[in-house]
């Protein structure tokens, strides 16, 4: 059990994107993240200020909502294949180009055609942890400490509610495998609630060291602890519900 799962909930609502509202929503809060906090991408001249790339066409988007607050505080994006176009690649290849060659290689030229990436994940700097993680767009720490409230507590469950977010996504769409480049100790900290990622390539630079990783659909529920699939049951039933 990892301390703190089964409040997520009671903090924290994860919904689907679905309309150009919700939309906008995640492309204003990666603009805040990406540009105003890290500055990993231009601020913007004027009053745009939006994040968004030519990879949103043909993705899926993931909003947290803060119940407490009613504010939108983290986002990620499910990027799927092109549907005119199955050889299109996807975010991670251009920066981990074996990695992909690999899965050619292992799963035939259409590979894409049953796969996703999550990326894009982004969460608002108050809800992060501090010290290094201030440079990190979404928080990785242990939550465990005694001085943390119960909803403190929750903060770092806040990866783990995104990326299941993602994976009752992708399992919806019939998604056979999910691809990710991220930090390894996001990794390692998604591995403690059975979020079992697979590292297929070598590691890359990339705002920091980053890591292609995969996740088999097959596989997924099956590593999870009776904590996460009790909250990935609650998290379908949220995206059953998102606004259309």
């Amino acid at each position: 059990m990892v301390e703190g799962v089964c409040d997520f909930p009671r903090y924290f609502e994860v919904v689907e994107a679905t309309t150009p509202e919700l939309r906008n929503e995640v492309f204003r809060l990666r603009y805040q993240v990406y540009a105003q906090e890290l500055g990993w991408e231009p601020t913007a001249v004027g009053n745009f200020a939006e994040e968004s790339d030519s990879f949103d066409r043909r993705a899926i988007f993931v909003l947290l909502r803060h119940r407490a607050s009613a504010r939108f505080i983290g986002c990620l994006r499910l990027v799927l294949a092109d549907p005119l176009d199955p050889l299109q690649a996807f975010p991670f290849e251009p920066l981990a180009p074996a990695a992909a060659e690999a899965m050619r290689q292992h799963h035939g030229a259409l590979w894409r055609k049953t796969s996703a990436e999550i990326s894009r994940v982004a969460v608002i700097g108050e809800f992060r942890r501090r010290g290094k993680e201030k440079l990190s767009p979404v928080s990785e720490s242990n939550g465990d400490h005694p001085n943390l409230s119960v909803e403190r507590r929750g903060f770092p469950h806040i990866a783990a509610g995104l990326y299941v977010g993602a994976a009752a996504l992708a399992l919806g769409r019939q998604v056979e495998r999910v691809f990710a480049l991220m930090e390894p100790r996001l990794a390692r900290r998604l591995r403690a609630y059975g979020i079992l990622f697979e590292q297929i390539g070598a590691p890359v630079e990339h705002h920091g060291q980053r890591i292609p990783y995969r996740l088999e659909g097959s596989e997924f529920e099956q590593g999870l602890s009776d904590d996460l699939i009790g909250l990935l049951y609650i998290i379908k039933r949220n995206l059953a519900g998102s606004p259309t």
